[in-house]
């Protein structure tokens, strides 16, 4: 069943989201850095949720975690590698599955039932996952972020300067500015659709997913040369889903 006010906490490399769903539908998002713990948590007592879930990419903030089950009375998932899944996991090393990839294949497996999709997440690392019709996550590819590219160039050469994705970014640079945003915008759009036209002859996928802080750029990128869905709270899906297959 969808539990009337859930809250989904994400707590990524370089940004701390929150979800609310209210009988399972979006109501409102809100964006922190990773170590705004009390001013995310003002938006949580605003909130006033019955129930939610917890996903980290690296080290739990147990300050977070447990101001989060004193809210919602112990009505709260936290999704670890022992987690009953609605989806199988198809891994060799599940112990270093990133439990985000997790919750994004959990999310596509409840949008799109009984098709076979690829999942872009554009984050400070890119994932190019496969979720099958099963459903079940089969693994993928793991690429640096556009903001890790950036930087990178910077670092790594004498007179590159330090850019971001603000500004033109042509197929064909005119600058050396727009020549460095071409190579990392269209370049990341390019291996995207490249990596989904292979995984679409190996594994039949039917639909490319994106996701991520950065998906709506690349989007733009992408959807002028293939179709794509773009799902900014692929990841809060995921979690709602998976907090009602445990009905907690």
């Amino acid at each position: 069943m969808e539990h009337k006010r859930f809250i989904a906490v994400d707590q990524g490399n370089s940004l701390l989201k929150l979800t609310l769903f209210e009988d399972g539908e979006l109501q409102e998002v809100c964006r922190f850095s990773p170590d705004a713990i009390e001013e995310a948590f003002s938006a949580v007592e605003r909130w006033n949720p019955d129930c939610g879930a917890f996903c980290s990419v690296g080290k739990i903030d147990s300050r977070m975690v447990e101001s989060l089950r004193i809210a919602l009375d112990g009505h709260l998932l936290i999704l670890s590698r022992s987690t009953r899944l609605p989806i199988r996991i198809d891994y060799a090393t599940p112990a270093t599955l990133g439990l985000d990839r997790v919750a994004l294949a959990a999310g596509a497996a409840k949008l799109y039932p009984g098709e076979t999709v690829m999942v872009a997440d554009a984050g400070t690392a890119v994932t190019l996952d496969v979720v099958d019709s099963s459903p079940c996550f089969r693994g993928g590819r793991i690429t640096p972020g556009m903001r890790l590219r950036f930087e990178a160039l910077h670092a790594h050469t004498s007179a590159l300067p330090l850019l971001d994705a603000n500004g033109e970014h042509p197929l064909i640079g005119y600058s050396t500015e727009t020549a460095i945003r071409s190579g990392v915008v269209c370049g990341l759009s390019d291996e995207i659709i490249e990596t989904f036209k292979q995984y679409k002859n190996i594994f039949g996928c039917s639909r490319l997913v994106l996701a991520g802080g950065d998906a709506g750029l690349l989007a733009e990128c992408i959807n002028s040369r293939i179709p794509a869905d773009h799902v900014p709270d692929l990841i809060a899906r995921g979690l709602l889903y998976i907090y009602n297959y445990n009905e907690i």
